[in-house]
C-alpha cells in the first residue's frame, strides 16, 4: 500500500470599492490504497475590512448633525405619509455608525474521498466556519412599521410607493441593517460521480447548511457531461436550494425600533430556487491553432437561469479562452 502526503498553503488578497480581503490557508492531503483514498484537512482565515458606505440620507443626516435644511437636505423638500410637508424625520437617539470595521472568518475543513471502483467516485465534506467583525451590510436599509414614514420626491406617488407606478418619490430610511457580530456556519455535503461510458459521465452534489442565526439550506445539484465529436463536451446542469429564513430578518417596513438586529435582506430570507444551465466545451487536443506564440487549449462557453420563488430571476452568460504557451 502506497501513502502519499501533500501539504499545500496559499495566500490571497481582493479589494472592491467599500472592502478589501487579506486571505491566509494551508492544507495537508493523505493518499493512500493506492491513492484511491484521500483525506484532507485544511485551514483558511480571512482578515477583511469595511471601507463603509452608507445609504445616502443616513450618512448625511450624520454629516450636518441632523440639520436637515443644509447639505445633502438643502434643496429637498420632505414629507410625511400624507403628502404633508414636514422637517420631523430623524434617526433613532442611539443611532450610530460602524464603529468596528473588520470583518474575520476563520474556517477549517475535512474532505474524504473514495474511488469505489473504475466507474464510481464519492467525496463526503464537512466545514467549521466562524465569523466575528462588522458581519451586516453598511449600504442596506432597514424601514421600521412602528414609526412615521418620510418621503423625498413626487408626494403624489406616496400612496402607491411599493407598485411599479411609483417612479418620482423615495422612502427614507429608518436605520442601516445590523446583526450579531459573530455567526457560526456548518455546512457538510456529499459528492457522487459516476462514469457511464466514455461519453456520458454523471454528476451529482448535495450539501446540508446550517449556522447560529437560523438558517438552514438544502443545495441539490446534477450534472451530465455528455462528449461528442472527441474535442466537445456539452454539459446540461440543474441545481435546486431551498433555505429557512434567518430570526433577524423581515420584510420591507415590518421591523420594530426595538429590536437590537434588523435586517430586510432577502439572501436571509425564506425561498427555493431553481437553476438551469447548459456548458459546451471545446478541447484543442494538439493545440493546432496559435496566437501571439500561445497554444488554444480550450473555449468554454456556459449559460445559466436562475430563478427565486420571492420574485428575484436572472440570466448569465460567459466565454473563456485557455492559451498555454508552446
Amino acid at each position: 500500500m502506497i501513502e502519499i502526503q501533500l501539504i499545500t498553503a496559499n495566500i490571497s488578497n481582493a479589494k472592491e470599492w467599500d472592502y478589501e480581503s487579506y486571505g491566509f490557508g494551508a492544507g495537508l492531503t493523505k493518499l493512500s490504497n493506492n491513492k484511491n483514498t484521500s483525506y484532507t484537512l485544511s485551514t483558511k482565515i480571512f482578515i477583511d475590512k469595511w471601507m463603509p458606505i452608507y445609504p445616502k440620507e443616513l450618512g448625511s443626516y450624520v454629516d450636518v448633525d441632523g440639520d436637515t435644511e443644509i447639505g445633502f437636505f438643502y434643496d429637498k423638500t420632505i414629507y410625511d405619509e400624507k403628502g404633508i410637508v414636514s422637517n420631523k424625520w430623524s434617526l433613532p437617539s442611539n443611532f450610530e455608525l460602524i464603529n468596528n470595521k473588520s470583518r474575520n472568518t476563520y474556517s477549517i475543513s475535512f474532505l474524504f474521498s473514495q474511488i469505489l471502483n473504475k466507474d464510481a467516485q464519492l467525496a463526503f465534506f464537512i466545514d467549521f466556519i466562524k465569523q466575528d467583525g462588522w458581519l451586516a451590510n453598511p449600504l442596506q436599509r432597514v424601514y421600521f412599521s412602528d414609526v412615521k414614514n418620510y418621503y423625498i420626491g413626487n408626494p403624489a406617488s406616496i400612496p402607491f410607493y411599493t407598485s411599479s407606478q411609483n417612479k418620482d418619490v423615495f422612502h427614507l430610511a429608518d436605520d442601516i441593517e445590523r446583526l450579531p457580530k459573530t455567526r457560526t456556519k456548518i455546512p457538510l455535503g456529499l459528492r457522487f460521480n459516476y462514469y457511464l461510458n466514455e461519453n456520458l459521465t454523471l454528476r451529482s452534489y448535495y450539501r446540508f447548511y446550517t449556522d447560529n442565526w437560523g438558517v438552514n439550506s438544502h443545495t441539490l445539484s446534477l450534472e451530465i457531461p455528455i462528449k461528442f465529436l472527441d474535442s466537445f463536451t456539452f454539459y446540461p446542469s440543474y441545481r435546486f436550494y431551498t433555505q429557512s429564513e434567518a430570526r433577524y430578518f423581515k420584510p420591507y417596513d415590518q421591523h420594530l425600533s426595538t429590536s437590537e438586529y434588523y435586517t430586510s435582506d432577502y439572501d436571509l430570507s425564506k425561498f427555493k430556487s431553481n437553476q438551469f444551465g447548459f456548458g459546451i466545451k471545446y478541447v484543442d487536443i494538439f493545440t493546432k491553432f496559435n496566437l501571439w506564440g500561445l497554444a488554444l487549449k480550450s473555449i468554454d462557453f456556459n449559460y445559466g437561469s436562475y430563478n427565486r420563488d420571492n420574485d428575484f430571476s436572472s440570466e448569465i452568460a460567459s466565454l473563456g479562452f485557455k492559451f498555454i504557451t508552446n
